[in-house]
């Protein structure tokens, strides 16, 4: 089996992540999938970016599901922007996959024409500003967006993907389900109207902790809430081995979860 083949059948866990980063979990898996899900079939060849693209584990999912696309990873942290450029290349995708390092605060920086991607995805902080108990690792407080002396990042981010899709481009996000109502008033803000929410729910019978999200620039909200994906079988699941236990649904709609390093972000 050749190094590429080996580190593709090995996804996700052969990601590098530099330490004391903010590390990537379910979430970061769940969008990809979902991101996949929202590129209606077609032959044409898709322009997709990611915001906050960290390690690069969303992007580089989506680039292995979906060879017709050119991606473009949008990340602030020197490391994090590294270690992506490096995952790109032990997975052969770095022809395909390309990673900025840049902040999406300096909208007018952004090295994308404006008005030009199919589709744009995205894991915000989901603290605002000031929120939340602070993390002692500064690349991971900056990753939660809680520190105090920062700008609420929501609004950058949909700002940011205003700029770059084309007319009725599809922004997928995930966010905290308790923070719906801010989301969907940044989304508006931006220009965005609301097509699919999936709700995630921890277990059987639990609240949705977390949304993914459909929407489309320059566009009408035309919502369509769809049934709750449920993702373990029960509180607590866990093999033999302390790894998660999925439902059957949660793995066919994202089969990485079954191989993923859960360490960090875990829904």
């Amino acid at each position: 089996m050749s190094t590429v083949a080996a580190a593709r059948a090995n996804f996700p866990r052969c990601l590098e992540q530099p330490p004391g980063s903010y590390r990537f979990g379910a979430d970061a898996l769940l969008l990809a999938a979902f991101a996949g899900v929202c590129l209606p079939p077609s032959p044409r060849h898709w322009q997709v970016a990611e915001l906050g693209s960290g390690c690069g584990a969303a992007l580089l999912a989506l680039g292995l599901h979906c060879q017709n696309l050119t991606g473009y990873g949008l990340e602030r942290e020197p490391e994090l922007h590294a270690a992506a450029g490096r995952n790109a290349a032990r997975l052969g995708l770095a022809e395909r996959l390309h990673f900025h390092c840049i902040d999406l605060a300096a909208i007018n920086s952004l090295p994308l024409p404006e008005n030009s991607l199919d589709l744009v995805l995205a894991n915000p902080p989901y603290r605002s500003a000031g929120q939340g108990r602070p993390s002692p690792k500064p690349l991971r407080e900056r990753a939660l967006g809680s520190s105090p002396d920062e700008a609420d990042a929501l609004p950058i981010f949909c700002a940011a993907a205003a700029r770059l899709l084309r007319h009725h481009g599809r922004f997928c996000c995930i966010f905290a389900a308790e923070a719906l109502p801010r989301l969907c008033a940044a989304l508006e803000a931006a220009g965005f109207g609301v097509r699919r929410i999936l709700p995630l729910s921890p277990y059987t019978h639990a609240p949705a902790t977390r949304i993914l999200t459909e929407s489309r620039k320059n566009a009408a909200s035309e919502l369509r809430l769809e049934s709750p994906l449920v993702l373990h079988p029960r509180r607590n699941s866990r093999t033999s081995a302390g790894r998660p236990l999925w439902t059957r649904r949660a793995l066919r709609f994202c089969p990485w979860l079954d191989t993923s390093a859960q360490s960090g972000a875990s829904t």
